[in-house]
């Protein structure tokens, strides 16, 4: 049984074990780890024993394989704007983006261009990324836009 992760402390595993007697119509099962419990390893043996009305028994079990195949998310600041201070544009610092992923909790967020960068006139694209322990990786943008402000000049 494989289960996706739900938080730092792993998945619930929801299962139902049943077993099948000859002469006795509902033996009793019972498996450990009981179901709806928490897996806090990737792979988890859940053991189960089915006893009839004559006391005879039976064991069987499985794996609860907890997985995390979700990628983090990741919190970018808003749009910036920035006048250009020459022709070729202008340095551009922004907040820093933030990663939070259910499993690993706060991840550091990387972006290109990087904060402080010489960006061109016109708007350019930031993309940040954030990847979890488990390889999952996240990613948002904004935008980064820089103005010429036209000053005038020059008189009659």
């Amino acid at each position: 049984m494989t289960v996706e992760a739900t938080g730092p402390t792993g998945a619930v595993a929801n299962f139902t074990a049943t077993a099948v007697d000859t002469s006795d119509p509902n033996p009793t099962v019972t498996c450990t780890p009981a179901t709806e419990r928490h897996s806090r390893s990737a792979r988890q043996p859940v053991t189960c024993t089915a006893r009839d009305a004559s006391g005879n028994t039976a064991t069987g079990g499985f794996t609860v394989t907890v997985v995390d195949t979700t990628a983090p998310t990741v919190t970018v600041p808003g749009d910036v704007t920035a006048t250009a201070t020459s022709p070729a544009g202008a340095v551009a610092a922004y907040p820093p983006a933030s990663g939070r992923d259910l499993v690993a909790g706060p991840l550091p967020a990387t972006c290109a261009p990087v904060s402080g960068s010489m960006f061109g006139l016109g708007q350019t694209l930031v993309t940040c990324t954030a990847t979890d322990p488990s390889g999952n990786t996240g990613s948002a943008q904004f935008r980064v836009t820089v103005t010429y402000a036209w000053s005038g000049c020059c008189s009659r």
